[in-house]
C-alpha cells in the first residue's frame, strides 16, 4: 500500500486525463541495448500539478517524452492514453495534432529559434498548419509551377532554340523538363514569399497574436517582443518558451527540468509563474531532480531505475506559505 502526501489545494478528486501503463523504452548505444524504462506506470489527474522526482539517468525525461508523444514506447512496451484515446498508437497527422494542440512542452534549454523574435517564437505553435491540406500547400505550389513550366517549355520551346536547330519532339521534351524544374522552384519560392507576408500580417492582427501578446505581457516581456533570444536573459528565454508552450491553450503542460538551467532566484520566478497558470486550471507534469522544486507540486512521485515508485512524502512547499497548519 502506498502513501500519498498532497497539498491542501490538490485536485486529487479530478478524473484521469493522461495515463501511462507498463511503459518500456530501450535505446541502443552502438550494439548494446539500454533499457531506460521498465514497466513504468503513472496517471495524471485533471487540474493537478504532478512532479516526477528522480536522479539523472533514472528515465524521467524519457517518461515525459512518451507522455507527450515526442517518442514512442518499445513494441508491446505499454500504452499512453489521453482522455481515453491511445496516444502511443497515433501516427502522422493525428500524432502531430496531439503534440501541437493537446500538450505544451517546456524544456530545460529553451529550444528557441535564434533567428526569430520573442513574439515569433511564442507564436510558432499557432503557425503550424491545422490540416493536412494546408501542410501540403508547398508540394501543391511546386506541382503547379512544374506543370506551368512544362507546358510553356513544350509549346514555346522552339523560340529558345537556335534558328538552325529543328524543334523535334525530343528537343522540346528536354526543354519542357528543364522548364518544369525551374517552374517548380519558382512555385515554391512564390509560396514561401506569400506565407512570410501572411505570417507577418498575422503577427499584427490575428486573434492568436493578440492572445500571445497578452501572455507575453503577463510574463513581463511586452518590452521584449522584437528582441532575439541572444538578447534575453535565461529567465526571459524560459518565459518565452513557456509562452510558446501555451500558444494553442493546451490543457496539459509538460515541463522537463524548467529551472535546471537557471539560478535560484530566477528559478523561483519561473515556478511562481507556472503556479499562477496552474491555479487557473492548467494541468502540469514536471520532472526534476530537486526536491525543493518538486515541493511546488500538488503530488510527487519518484522514478528510480526506470520504474515509477510510490508517492513521495514532501514537506509543505512554497505554495503553502502563509497557510495555517
Amino acid at each position: 500500500m502506498t502513501t500519498t502526501t498532497e497539498h491542501p489545494d490538490s485536485t486529487s478528486t479530478g478524473r484521469t486525463v493522461l495515463e501511462a501503463s507498463g511503459l518500456k523504452k530501450t535505446y541502443r548505444m552502438g550494439s548494446v541495448p539500454v533499457q531506460v524504462l521498465k514497466d513504468a506506470s503513472i496517471e495524471v489527474r485533471d487540474g493537478e500539478w504532478l512532479a516526477i522526482l528522480g536522479a539523472s539517468g533514472s528515465g524521467k525525461s524519457t517518461l515525459l517524452h512518451l507522455l507527450g508523444g515526442l517518442d514512442l514506447p518499445d513494441p508491446d512496451g505499454g500504452v499512453v492514453s489521453h482522455r481515453g484515446r491511445t496516444v502511443s498508437s497515433l501516427r502522422g497527422a493525428g500524432l502531430n495534432r496531439y503534440r501541437n494542440r493537446d500538450i505544451g512542452f517546456v524544456f530545460q534549454f529553451y529550444h528557441l529559434l535564434p533567428e526569430l523574435s520573442v513574439l515569433e517564437n511564442a507564436m510558432l505553435p499557432c503557425m503550424v498548419p491545422p490540416s493536412r491540406m494546408r501542410a501540403s500547400l508547398p508540394l501543391v505550389s511546386a506541382a503547379a509551377g512544374a506543370t506551368i513550366g512544362a507546358l510553356a517549355g513544350w509549346f514555346l520551346g522552339d523560340v529558345a532554340l537556335p534558328a538552325a536547330d529543328a524543334a523535334t519532339p525530343t528537343m522540346l521534351g528536354v526543354i519542357a523538363a528543364t522548364w518544369a524544374v525551374v517552374g517548380a522552384a519558382l512555385g515554391v519560392l512564390c509560396f514561401q514569399i506569400i506565407r512570410v507576408v501572411v505570417d507577418r500580417m498575422r503577427l499584427k492582427s490575428d486573434s492568436s497574436a493578440t492572445e500571445t501578446r497578452r501572455t507575453l505581457e503577463d510574463f513581463g516581456l511586452l518590452h521584449r517582443l522584437k528582441h532575439r533570444p541572444s538578447q534575453l536573459s535565461g529567465g526571459e528565454r524560459q518565459r518565452t518558451a513557456i509562452a510558446r508552450a501555451l500558444g494553442n491553450e493546451p490543457r496539459i503542460l509538460l515541463a522537463d527540468e524548467p529551472t535546471g538551467n537557471l539560478d535560484a532566484n530566477t528559478g523561483r520566478e519561473i515556478l511562481d509563474l507556472l503556479k499562477k497558470r496552474h491555479d487557473s486550471g492548467l494541468t502540469i507534469v514536471m520532472v526534476t531532480h530537486d526536491p525543493k522544486v518538486a515541493a511546488y507540486a500538488d503530488r510527487v512521485v519518484r522514478i528510480e531505475d526506470g520504474r515509477v515508485l510510490e508517492d513521495v512524502p514532501t514537506e509543505p512547499g512554497p505554495r503553502d506559505h502563509g497557510q495555517s497548519s
